[in-house]
């Protein structure tokens, strides 16, 4: 009975490639699943900053190619329900093609991408800017609040209206380095069930990525205190205070970005680290078509 459970755990190390004499062995390329190189969408509308569309081809899974800008395209911007396409001009510095306003809350946008060149796929996005939060208020109390180290500092707050209904928001707070001449996000104490939701995600840019689940229609709320001392003797600019309401593509796809980046080691480690897909809705191709509505307040 012994000898039977040692030879079982030996075929089990082995299964698991944890046999010292395991040899990692090439899948044939007859294996491998047939590659259809499809055109790259990555754009993010929002009501601040002129409409940017980049255009790129998709690379193999299996070879060491990387996505290339590409231009060999005729590109189609229009809102909903109209047959007038929006100037595009290509901006080489951007490597983009960019138009010369920025996008309207509330409206709609339909994207179409026709390649010239190499017959891929035309692809086809839709996207409809958010509307601007109801009745958004900031505060800032200088010394009204205790850090997460125990000391005085400043109490900022956040306040706005939610509508009834599938929200999605993401919130920066700042604090600005005369030295460096930045707004820099800061860390601070999560008090906020909200914010410290497990569903929340906190960005590699520092803000935090939320829904509306747990103030669905209501009035909400945040209350931040920064570290002391942050802005001691700033002449000019203190805080910056921004609030983004934005769609459920943005939503999903930053969600699957963000944890593609917090996975991508363990994505490493062979057959039993965890897939993550990032969220795409370009039809018929790949990568991102979407949009929001930034709002934002500077403290002096």
């Amino acid at each position: 009975m012994k000898r039977s459970r040692l030879i079982a755990y030996s075929v089990l190390l082995s299964f698991l490639g944890l046999n010292a004499c395991s040899v990692d062995r090439p899948i044939p390329s007859s294996d491998l699943p047939k590659f259809e190189q499809k055109l790259v969408v990555n754009s993010s509308l929002d009501n601040l900053n002129p409409m940017s569309i980049k255009i790129s081809n998709s690379a193999g899974a299996y070879t060491d190619d990387l996505p290339q800008n590409y231009e060999q395209v005729q590109v189609s911007l229009r809102r909903a329900n109209s047959s007038i396409d929006i100037p595009l001009v290509y901006n080489q510095f951007e490597e983009a093609f960019v138009a010369s306003s920025p996008a309207t809350p509330g409206v709609t946008y339909d994207l179409m991408v026709t390649d010239m060149a190499n017959g891929m796929p035309a692809v086809n996005a839709r996207c409809v800017l958010p509307e601007e939060v109801l009745n958004k208020q900031i505060g800032y109390i200088e010394g009204g609040g205790i850090d997460m180290e125990g000391l005085t500092s400043d109490l900022l707050t956040l306040k706005w209206t939610d509508i009834a209904g599938a929200n999605y928001y993401i919130v920066h707070f700042y604090y600005y380095s005369e030295t460096a001449n930045l707004f820099i996000p800061f860390d601070f104490e999560l008090n906020d069930p909200t914010l410290s939701d497990p569903k929340t995600v906190k960005l590699s840019s520092g803000g935090y990525l939320f829904d509306d689940g747990l103030f669905n229609g209501q009035e909400k709320t945040l209350t931040v205190v920064p570290p002391g001392g942050l802005v001691a003797g700033n002449t000019g600019p203190k805080y910056l205070i921004e609030l983004r309401s934005v769609t459920d593509d943005y939503y999903r796809y930053h969600t699957t970005l963000q944890q593609y980046k917090d996975q991508d080691g363990v994505q490493q480690t062979g057959p039993f680290g965890s897939a993550i897909i990032v969220h795409s809705n370009v039809n018929n191709g790949l990568g991102a078509f979407i949009s929001s509505t930034l709002e934002s307040d500077t403290i002096r």
